[in-house]
């Protein structure tokens, strides 16, 4: 099977990679100070912790999603319910 272009490129995939890295710092980051604004105990903890993850999680579900459908007819990788979801 035919690896996607991020996957075969070296300098693209540590590109993508920094910028989800800086990309879960500077989420942290805002959730942090906003968390530290309403006098949450730890807040700046929970925030970084809490915007980290969810920066992470989102980019796993569409790298996935684009991986998924990779190499497909452009046909087949559209977003269509399969059958036995109806």
């Amino acid at each position: 099977m035919e690896q996607n272009i991020i996957e075969r490129n070296f300098v693209v995939s540590f590109l993508l990679g920094l910028g989800v890295i800086m990309m879960m710092a500077f989420v942290g980051e805002r959730l942090a100070i906003g968390l530290l604004e309403y006098g949450v105990p730890y807040g700046e903890w929970i925030g970084v912790g809490i915007g980290a993850i969810a920066v992470f999680i989102a980019f796993a579900a569409v790298y996935t999603r684009f991986d998924s459908v990779y190499g497909y007819p452009i046909a087949r990788s559209k977003l269509v319910r399969p059958a036995a979801w109806a």
